[in-house]
């Protein structure tokens, strides 16, 4: 059945956050081009933008998706926030472009995220948004697996080992808790509860933050937590199907100059990862049997010194970075994917202005005798850019059989670029 994508990633985001706009602006605008790597034949996405052609061209070849003109649907219709869904309900041409589109068989909603919103506009178009049972979406329980505040305490309630601290609903609950924290701790840490992309986060002194809590405070939850010294965080991911839970794998997080540039797969957790399969599976099959259906992605901090023992830092219910890297790898190598080795890195720097001068310079990459770049489905190893160049910046991902191959060919693309 073909299916009808929302990249409706900015629901993730809380509208009354002071740097909603920022962030939509940077990241979740700039993110919307790899849905077009999930896309099988016969799909095609609704985005905020239009793609760039050269990027369409080159995922329509690598994919045969055929015309790459009739891959996505550009939504011109603003409303403030900005809401994909909302935009798309406020855009009359790009509405019918939609219902033409899906006049003929059966289709169904693919959202970034599940929302009260896309079920708003399944009942407007007669698509049905076909995931998760619909009540715990309109009910908000789908959200609450991506608030951070809600779902440490879900984990704890199940057993899950979670990161000591405080939860606070208001700014005066910040302030006491924040200063009867920083009598025991040093550095703190704070988290918005709903929030994306690490960017709901702040440490330091108590003083420090107290004094940023103006400005950087709007509402909603926060987590006061000890600023812990973390080796590494790990991404557990597992598919929620329609009758059987399976579990994929798991990530380590990447971080380049400070911010969050992907992850390498696989983590190598050692005696911990046990625990991080264990955990996951648990909460799955649990929310599996409560009619959730999709992605879940869970962190986990593995502590300097306590390699066994990880912590469970948050939940991601919903379209991510690890899930649609492994679909992708699934395309090309089938189901043996899961013995590969994978870089993935978004905001890598480039001097190409776009994706076909970015091709170009990467198209006569060998490694091994290999060409690095993937030109189509099949073969051993090698990359595909999963976004085009923008503001300086793109992302690849690349699969090998072994580690020292995706690394000497993650140099090489970062060197052409």
């Amino acid at each position: 059945m073909p299916r009808l994508w929302l990249a409706n990633a900015e629901e993730v985001l809380p509208e009354s956050d002071p740097f909603y706009d920022e962030f939509v602006r940077t990241r979740t605008m700039r993110m919307f081009p790899r849905f077009l790597l999930a896309l099988e034949p016969g799909d095609f996405l609704v985005a905020p933008l239009p793609i760039p052609r050269d990027y369409a061209e080159y995922v329509a070849r690598l994919l045969d998706l055929g015309d790459p003109g009739g891959l996505s649907l550009e939504v011109r219709g603003r409303t403030a926030p900005y809401s994909l869904v909302e935009g798309l309900l406020a855009d009359p041409e790009a509405l019918e472009g939609v219902r033409e589109r899906t006049a003929q068989g059966p289709w169904v909603l693919e959202p970034f995220v599940e929302s009260p919103r896309v079920l708003r506009l399944a009942e407007q178009t007669g698509i049905p948004a076909g995931r998760s049972r619909a009540e715990l979406v309109r009910s908000g329980c789908i959200g609450e697996l991506n608030d951070k505040a809600w779902f440490k305490a879900f984990a704890a309630s199940r057993g899950l080992p979670t990161v000591s601290g405080e939860v606070a609903f208001s700014r005066e609950q910040l302030q006491e808790a924040i200063a009867r924290m920083s009598a025991r701790h040093p550095d703190l840490m704070l988290r918005k509860g709903v929030f994306a992309g690490g960017a709901g986060n702040t440490h330091g002194s108590g003083p420090e933050l107290l004094g940023r809590i103006p400005t950087w405070y709007a509402g909603g939850s926060v987590l006061v937590e000890p600023f812990l010294d973390i080796a590494s965080v790990a991404g557990s991911l597992a598919w929620l199907g329609a009758t059987a839970v399976r579990f994929l794998g798991i990530d380590l997080q990447v971080i380049r100059d400070g911010s969050w540039s992907g992850f390498d797969y696989p983590h190598p957790a050692g005696a911990g990862a046990d625990r991080i399969r264990e955990g996951t599976l648990s909460l799955a099959e649990e929310l599996h049997q409560q009619g959730a259906r999709g992605y879940l992605n869970l962190d986990w901090a593995f502590l300097q010194g306590s390699p066994e023992a990880p912590l469970i830092l948050e939940c991601n219910f919903r379209h991510n970075g690890f899930g649609y890297v492994t679909e992708l790898a699934e395309k090309f190598f089938g189901p043996s994917w899961e013995s590969l080795v994978i870089a993935s890195r978004e905001g890598l720097p480039t001097s190409s202005r776009n994706a076909a001068e970015l091709l170009e310079r990467l198209s006569n990459l060998r490694l091994e005798g290999h060409p690095v770049l993937l030109s189509a489905p099949g073969g051993a190893r090698g990359a595909v850019l999963t976004s085009p160049p923008e503001a300086g910046a793109f992302s690849v991902a690349i699969f090998a059989e072994d580690a020292a191959w995706v690394k000497r060919a993650l140099e090489k693309v970062e060197e052409a670029a």
